[in-house]
């Protein structure tokens, strides 16, 4: 039977639940780690992945507790066919601890395409998404999907990378004047879900929104990005496992002072469907990212077909709102998709 670890941060959520459920009714082993899971132990040197509940009270031969026997059932990332890492978030240096345990002799390769993971070795767990085989938090934030797509010929927002300061300046501009016309969008580098998305009609609102967010810059770290606003009547979101697309989804804002479509903050969905050229960028575009299961989000420059322009490629997308949509079981899909890698 196909063994499966889905791998996430913080809580469980209702949809690692459905998830979980899911595999249970297709009868597939499919298990929740959370990272608080992740340990190691340098006089066995190996990291592992250790149950939520004691078994039995244990003891090594000199009377200390033991991380193999200190009552807790102990598993290892070898013990898996397929390794899913749903969430990364802050738990990168788990994630890292966790590729590294698994045996080299074992480990992939891997090509010069970050979208490159052949996996699926009987030999070896299937590392999803390919993108933490890399081990790179900076890979997984918007600011690199800007470089990275365009890099391959994708069309995305304008955007100028830097401190808020210095996008204030730029668009204050004094010297060569503004890059873009009013309004813009502020953009955090490791936003999700419409958060940290902002938009400021004039250099006034700019200013008032860059003193907001510097204290998140200064004492958190977060960066942000300065884009073109483009107008829209609705953006579209695309689910994609490895070289499928699942489904299409609209999104539309129902609020007069809103400006995101994100069903997280009010938007309204509904079934779509888009040309077969669409549906090929935006698996080119989460395979460009290092993403197998991913959430591509589509808008069209003066809402034309002809002129797609990639938003952004969501890790783990949440699909609350894309199962309202299309009426697809995306908890059974994504099941299916992580089963098959090892066929």
């Amino acid at each position: 039977m196909t063994k499966i670890a889905v791998f996430f941060g913080g809580k469980i959520s209702k949809h690692l639940v459905l998830v979980r459920e899911a595999a249970r009714k297709m009868g597939v082993d499919l298990d929740l780690v959370s990272y608080n899971q992740v340990c190691f132990e340098t006089g066995e040197n190996k990291v592992k992945i250790r149950s939520n509940i004691k078994t039995h009270p244990s003891l090594d031969e000199l009377g200390t507790p033991s991380l193999e026997k200190g009552g807790f059932k102990m598993k290892d990332a070898n013990d898996y066919d397929v390794l899913f890492f749903r969430t990364t978030g802050k738990h990168w240096e788990e994630v890292d601890l966790i590729i590294n345990s698994i045996d080299n002799k074992k480990k992939e390769k891997g090509g010069k395409d970050i979208g490159d993971n052949k996996g699926g070795h009987k030999d070896r767990p299937y590392i999803v998404d390919p993108l933490v085989m890399y081990g790179k938090p900076s890979y997984a934030c918007k600011a690199w999907q800007m470089l990275k797509l365009k890099e391959a010929g994708i069309d995305v927002p304008k955007s100028i990378y830097g401190s808020l300061w210095y996008l204030y300046e730029v668009m204050k501009g004094d010297h060569e004047g503004r890059p873009y016309k009013w309004p813009v969008i502020i953009k955090g580098s490791g936003g999700d879900r419409g958060t940290r998305v902002f938009k400021a009609n004039n250099l006034e609102e700019l200013e008032r929104l860059v003193r907001d967010l510097r204290k998140s810059e200064t004492e958190e770290g977060r960066r942000y990005m300065l884009q073109e606003y483009i107008e829209n009547e609705g953006d579209f979101r695309i689910l994609v496992l490895g070289e499928k697309v699942l489904g299409v989804m609209k999104r539309a804002r129902t609020a007069k002072n809103e400006f995101r479509n994100n069903y997280s903050v009010g938007g309204t969905v509904e079934v779509a469907n888009l040309p077969e050229e669409i549906k090929k960028l935006a698996v080119k575009a989460a395979r460009v990212c290092g993403l197998a299961v991913a959430g591509v989000d589509v808008a069209f420059r003066d809402n034309d077909f002809k002129k797609p322009v990639i938003w952004e490629v969501n890790k783990g997308p949440q699909f609350k709102g894309f199962m309202k949509a299309t009426g697809i079981d995306v908890p059974a899909e994504i099941v299916k998709y992580l089963v098959s890698l090892v066929k």
